[in-house]
């Protein structure tokens, strides 16, 4: 993605992986078959591969600079770490900490990295590992996240696969650390940039809303969409979802309210240039991205 500039708002992406992955209906619950072709004009090739119909998803954190702050939005996959169920994940090597240095930054600049959730492919650049194991990687950063998600994913990891140990090795430093703390919703963490409540994917999952008035200038969405499929058929929870009718009202929701303020959304999980528009078509929406 290409920097952006919204207001005040300085934002750059941190990109860890991109590429196909899987079939729609594989991740998306009670996917219409025919969403793919009656939205193939937009999703193919960018989204959708033309040749074997796999998605292509990209996995990506954000970086703002706002007046004095500068704040990570999601930590990505990470490197080395332990992801047997994902071999394309699994131990390897990555180049997202040379894109924090070409937007000028290092690690101990970061004041805040604001965690959506607590999902393996948003934690993992947490830590670094060393000869002394898993430390974090942003030393002068307070960590920010729901309650709900240091209730729920310490204690229940362990019941989910693809976890993996993504929370001892990821997560955990950090708590250990003391550099966590939780935040609620309709926080202002910078000038006119605001917590919003997303929960529904997970247990308290959240976003950031930059605000003018009552209109929404830009949000970085995490987990709301997955994919773009998602936009055009948002009554599709995902099969990683905690509560599926919640993240269904809640994508609605927010999609109704983003394309009434044009709003500018980054996605997490959206190859390409991945902040753009949400333009009604039908009974959803489509994507489309700004350069």
């Amino acid at each position: 993605m290409t920097p952006k500039t919204i207001a005040d708002m300085r934002v750059y992406a941190l990109l860890d992986s991109v590429g196909p992955t899987r079939r729609p209906g594989d991740l998306l619950k009670d996917l219409p078959p025919d969403t793919v072709q009656a939205n193939r004009d937009w999703l193919v090739p960018d989204y959708v591969t033309p040749d074997t119909g796999l998605m292509v998803m990209a996995y990506t954190s954000y970086l703002i600079i706002l007046g004095e702050m500068t704040i990570l939005v999601d930590c990505a996959v990470g490197e080395d770490g332990n992801y047997p169920t994902r071999s394309d994940w699994h131990l390897g090597k990555s180049n997202w900490l040379n894109h924090l240095g070409q937007a000028g930054l290092a690690p101990e600049d970061i004041d805040i990295v604001f965690l959506t959730h607590l999902h393996v492919d948003h934690t993992g650049w947490l830590t670094r590992k060393t000869a002394d194991g898993w430390v974090p990687t942003f030393p002068n950063a307070q960590h920010l996240t729901h309650a709900a998600e240091l209730d729920y994913w310490p204690n229940r990891h362990a019941e989910f696969g693809f976890m993996s140990t993504s929370l001892p090795d990821s997560v955990m430093p950090v708590i250990d650390g003391g550099l966590v703390k939780t935040v609620d919703p309709e926080t202002e963490l910078a000038p006119g940039l605001f917590v919003t409540d997303l929960a529904g994917h997970s247990p308290g999952m959240m976003g950031l809303e930059l605000r003018d008035g009552t209109r929404v200038l830009a949000s970085f969405v995490a987990d709301l969409m997955h994919h773009p499929i998602q936009m055009a058929a948002p009554q599709c929870a995902t099969v990683f979802c905690f509560d599926t009718d919640a993240a269904i009202a809640t994508r609605r929701a927010k999609l109704a309210q983003y394309a009434a303020d044009e709003t500018l959304m980054f996605c997490n999980h959206f190859p390409g240039e991945s902040a753009g528009l949400a333009l009604p078509k039908g009974s959803g929406y489509r994507f489309q991205p700004v350069k």
